[in-house]
């Protein structure tokens, strides 16, 4: 009877030192490598004459490069991308021969499409969490990180049923964006949000009313 009563009291000591369990380790991969981030676009602090038109939307992608932080679900991503905003709504911006900008307000008007837009090139960082993969090679994440763009390119573009125009390289955006974003889910497409720390307008004819605005994208973010 003692052995017995000796026999279990070393299996609990066992149990409760951790002695004959299996342990595993956590071998991280390294993470997604390409994303594509398209989302509804809106306009905070924009004038309140500014009506936004609901198709207005972002798109973006990015190529990034994942360093894994050690033995950890937590890795650094850095890379570059490209990204276009197209702001539909009822604000025209005319551009004269002599290059002067006028706005039109569009409110009340018959019109097929107006909208301006930029593009930019950006470089981005993020830090990143996944958590374990299961069976069907699945994780959750979720990654934090903010861009820093150069623009290339601003329109404005305006059709009805009679008329249509469209002039590039419109001056007064802003030359740079710099803003946060989140991509958080599981699987390949995940929930994404950009908002934009940086003034849209910096200079012309859209100034003051519009010093003050800044760019929120809500939607999907696909990685690869």
């Amino acid at each position: 009877m003692k052995k017995k009563y000796h026999f279990l009291f070393t299996l609990l000591v066992l149990s409760l030192t951790g002695h004959g369990q299996s342990k595993t380790t956590y071998l991280p991969e390294p993470g997604e490598g390409f994303s594509f981030n398209s989302g509804l676009l809106s306009v905070l602090d924009a004038p309140e004459s500014f009506e936004s038109d609901a198709r207005s939307n972002s798109q973006s992608f990015q190529f990034m490069r994942d360093n894994v932080i050690g033995l950890s679900h937590f890795s650094v991503a850095y890379g570059l991308g490209y990204s276009a905003q197209f702001y539909h709504g009822n604000v025209r911006i005319d551009v004269a021969e002599d290059g002067t900008q006028t706005l039109v307000d569009l409110s009340g008007r018959d019109f097929i499409s107006n909208r301006f837009a930029t593009e930019y090139v950006d470089a981005a960082i993020e830090l990143r969490y996944r958590g374990k993969v299961n069976r069907n090679g699945r994780y959750n994440r979720f990654y934090i990180g903010g861009c820093l763009g150069y623009r290339t390119d601003a329109y404005s573009y305006y059709k009805d049923a009679v008329y249509r125009v469209k002039y590039y390289q419109i001056s007064g955006f802003n030359p740079l964006r710099y803003g946060v974003h989140i991509k958080a889910g599981r699987g390949p497409v995940n929930a994404y949000v950009y908002y934009g720390l940086s003034a849209i307008v910096v200079d012309g004819a859209m100034l003051p009313e519009w010093s003050e605005a800044r760019p929120l994208s809500v939607g999907l973010s696909v990685t690869l």
